[in-house]
């Protein structure tokens, strides 16, 4: 039997042809590398959509376990006619509040994280059982968080201040409501322009609706050059150390005690 071998033009022996995957082969591997493109595509959407959902919407009932804690802790029927402070992490971490601000029978209600809907949310049970003598509220620092998706912009969070004051309001007619100033905090430095904003117009309605005091602790918090002041956070360059809350309360006690004494 007589083997024929294919020669190229130098008389050499030439390669065999390369053999090509069958055309069901290559369809078969297209499909499957669409269906991963696709299955990957959905998953970064499901996740964008339950973040949006966890940090971006209002979700008092993430809260319950810290809110039954003070209702354990504070005792039913809760202290009546002191004043309140309720807010967000910068009262819950303000752990000096009590001794900062004597003689002034204060009580700190701050749960860390939340966001003014959940304050608004939370009013019933944070707020109303104290029929307290003044409120004092830090909220809007989580709305204003410069996450992608989830920050808010200024406006949006003042007509929640609003709403929640008018609550307060609704509630108490004569109640006093000190609002404390949005932190300019160094790992918000790409929102800084929205919080000052956010605090331009919150104090601009207290002076003309009357409806809430403004204590501006934020340029307390900034160097002599007006930048932010690093040296007054802790590691996460979010929340203050206790050089910040020194600052932080010598504003807030100098305003309570010229009006509640």
């Amino acid at each position: 039997m007589t083997v024929t071998t294919a020669q190229n033009q130098n008389g050499d022996i030439a390669d065999p042809p390369a053999r090509r995957p069958p055309r069901s082969r290559r369809r078969r591997a297209l499909k499957i590398a669409v269906i991963v493109a696709v299955c990957l595509i959905a998953a970064f959407a499901l996740v964008s959509v339950g973040a949006l959902l966890y940090f971006g919407s209002d979700r008092p009932q993430a809260y319950e376990e810290r809110v039954r804690e003070i209702e354990r802790t504070l005792g039913n029927p809760a202290p009546q006619g002191v004043v309140l402070l309720t807010g967000s992490s910068y009262f819950e971490n303000w752990h000096t509040s009590e001794s900062d601000l004597a003689p002034l029978d204060t009580v700190n209600v701050g749960i860390g994280g939340t966001k003014i809907g959940e304050q608004i949310a939370l009013f019933d049970r944070l707020v109303v059982p104290f029929h307290p003598r003044a409120l004092v509220v830090y909220a809007g620092s989580n709305d204003i968080s410069g996450l992608p998706l989830l920050t808010k912009d200024p406006d949006t969070v003042v007509a929640r201040v609003k709403e929640y004051v008018h609550l307060v309001h609704d509630r108490f007619p004569d109640l006093p409501v000190y609002y404390v100033a949005i932190t300019e905090a160094p790992s918000r430095e790409n929102v800084r322009d929205s919080i000052v904003r956010a605090n331009t117009l919150l104090r601009e309605w207290a002076d003309e609706a009357g409806e809430m005091t403004f204590i501006d602790t934020a340029p307390e918090l900034l160097t002599a050059d007006g930048d932010i002041d690093a040296s007054l956070f802790v590691e996460d360059r979010l929340h203050l150390n206790e050089q910040g809350y020194e600052k932080f309360s010598a504003v807030i006690r100098e305003r309570l005690l010229a009006d509640l004494g």
